[in-house]
């Protein structure tokens, strides 16, 4: 099958790469393995082919705190967040059986202490939603171009 990831996650990669162009890559992800293939996992492709989960390092001796991250987004209430998973905890948007953009216990295989998950809502409109992020401070890029210009 042929796939692709979501729009809205590729903005975000593109976004957190340009914060911390030095941060390690060793748990970044999106496209499941055998095990995520063997049962429900947005890091399977969907209906339409395309990967709504996007898993990225921690990574804080280069600036990437997975958990910070996490929390910006949390904190940005952007509607494209289905769910977040950080440090044993898991944090729904809204329209989720659990109370939106409060963090709970996670109990999943894997607890996500290496890297930090993000999954996307459908439809298309949302996931391939190509807006900015709210990650948090300004990127590393903007700082720069702001120093030379003063």
């Amino acid at each position: 099958m042929t796939w692709r990831v979501a729009t809205s996650l590729e903005t975000l990669l593109r976004q957190v790469n340009d914060k911390w162009p030095d941060r390690s890559k060793k748990s970044d992800g999106t496209l499941g393995d055998r095990a995520h293939a063997s049962r429900p996992s947005d890091h399977n492709p969907n209906q339409a082919g395309v990967v709504c989960a996007l898993d990225i390092t921690h990574d804080p001796i280069n600036g990437l705190d997975a958990r910070s991250l996490a929390e910006a987004l949390i904190s940005s209430k952007d509607a494209r967040i289905k769910y977040l998973i950080s440090e044993g905890e898991i944090c729904s948007g809204p329209g989720a059986n659990h109370p939106a953009w409060v963090w709970r216990p996670y109990s999943g295989p894997n607890q996500h202490r290496s890297h930090m998950h993000l999954s996307v809502r459908s439809p298309a409109s949302i996931y391939d939603d190509a807006g900015p992020w709210n990650i948090g401070g300004p990127s590393t890029g903007s700082t720069i171009w702001l120093q030379r210009a003063l």
